[in-house]
């Protein structure tokens, strides 16, 4: 009889073992990344270290050729770089196809990659109408190459694309445009620097969107230390 006992004893706690304990381990879930998060910056060190992403443009976007009628307003502002060359300040006439941080490098197939702003003028004033803008595709992000345990707290993760510093967009911007948008953050002043994922920052980068209200960016450098870019046009 003991034996039996036993073994139906053993049957039994068999039958009860709970029904998970009889299951493979669930595969981990997927986590996405936000939508887009922001940090506050008041001073000080910054929680988040930023780079310029490794490639010179942001990929799957191509050079853009815009053909202009010059008996209508171009709608767009150039600015001298420091190395030579113009690149788009910014779109006051919203023209979707062309995003700030594109180089013009052409005008009516001649190269005017590393000439002056006034050189530029020049060939834009002499050219026929219609004539053909060539412009590089849209530089590279500025994106997150580490990060403090503050910043990943709150949502911040490796290669996210920095979008913007307050109202200021960083879509196509430069570091040291960064450097100068969060200079003089302050406690009574904090400087709000917004992220998102990287696809999204490429969708950005032709594209401003909506709710990013199209400040100038390029327009930061006039007063640091690319001390060449003095001057600018609207056409």
């Amino acid at each position: 009889m003991g034996l039996f006992t036993r073994k139906r004893q053993t049957q039994e706690r068999k039958v009860k073992l709970p029904h998970s304990d009889l299951e493979p381990p669930a595969s981990p879930v997927a986590v996405a990344l936000p939508a887009e998060t922001t940090i506050v910056y008041t001073g000080g060190q910054l929680s988040v270290t930023l780079q310029r992403a490794k490639s010179q443009f942001q990929k799957n976007e191509r050079p853009l050729r815009l053909v202009w009628s010059k008996d209508q307003r171009l709608g767009l502002t150039f600015v001298e770089l420091p190395q030579g060359g113009v690149t788009v300040k910014d779109v006051p006439g919203m023209r979707a196809e062309v995003s700030p941080g594109r180089e013009l490098v052409a005008v009516d197939n001649v190269s005017v990659a590393g000439m002056s702003l006034q050189s530029v003028v020049q060939h834009l004033q002499s050219a026929q109408s219609p004539c053909v803008l060539d412009f590089t595709p849209p530089p590279s992000p500025i994106v997150v190459a580490d990060m403090h345990l503050s910043a990943s707290l709150r949502g911040v993760q490796r290669g996210m694309v920095l979008k913007a510093v307050n109202d200021t967009s960083m879509i196509g911007a430069t570091l040291p445009d960064v450097k100068d948008a969060i200079r003089g953050a302050s406690e009574m002043s904090p400087a709000r620097l917004t992220f998102i994922p990287a696809d999204a920052g490429d969708r950005q980068a032709s594209h401003l969107t909506a709710d990013t209200p199209r400040k100038s960016r390029f327009g930061l450098r006039q007063t640091l230390c690319l001390g060449a870019l003095a001057a600018f046009i609207s056409i």
